[in-house]
């Protein structure tokens, strides 16, 4: 009788530590769980910069060290349900002769375009005619545009302030 009683309490014990530690996950910050994933993917990860939920993904992108020696921006799309599984789809050198990089990433899932800006007189960053998102970090400034559609042409212009066009690239 005590034996039973023993194995009840144990199986009662397990099944609550089970139960806690879906809990305790599910009571980190999506900022910690990003990290995470991306840490396990990116043996080069060093900071989270921003990310961004579109389309069922969330887009993270952080800084990293890119061919083992240059600064880098890299991005990690991870899918937006409970096991953020984390895919890296791209990583580049974060500086640049032209004042800004930028790669394309795409598959049957997401499209996106983004880089950096280090030229401070680089204020906007338009795809296709649209605005990119941008957000500004110490060194320099991530731009990022993401697409439901991949386009069949892309056209990425450096603006300044007043309009004028610093660079124009016509990828495809």
């Amino acid at each position: 009788m005590r034996i039973k009683l023993i194995i009840s309490l144990l199986a009662l014990l397990f099944v609550f530590g089970i139960f806690l530690q879906f809990i305790i996950y599910d009571s980190k910050s999506i900022e910690t769980k990003i990290v995470e994933q991306l840490t396990i993917q990116d043996n080069t990860f060093k900071e989270l910069v921003h990310y961004d939920m579109e389309n069922n993904n969330i887009y993270a992108f952080y800084t990293n060290t890119v061919y083992n020696t240059y600064p880098g921006l890299g991005l990690g799309v991870l899918e937006n349900n409970r096991m953020m599984k984390a895919h890296i789809v791209g990583g580049i050198p974060i500086a640049s002769n032209k004042g800004f990089t930028y790669e394309v990433a795409e598959s049957k899932q997401f499209s996106v375009v983004y880089g950096t800006i280090t030229n401070r007189q680089i204020t906007t960053i338009e795809v296709n005619g649209q605005k990119g998102n941008l957000v500004r970090e110490s060194d320099f400034a991530l731009w990022y545009y993401i697409w439901e559609d991949p386009p069949l042409s892309l056209s990425i212009q450096a603006k300044d302030q007043a309009g004028k066009v610093l660079s124009d690239q016509k990828l495809f």
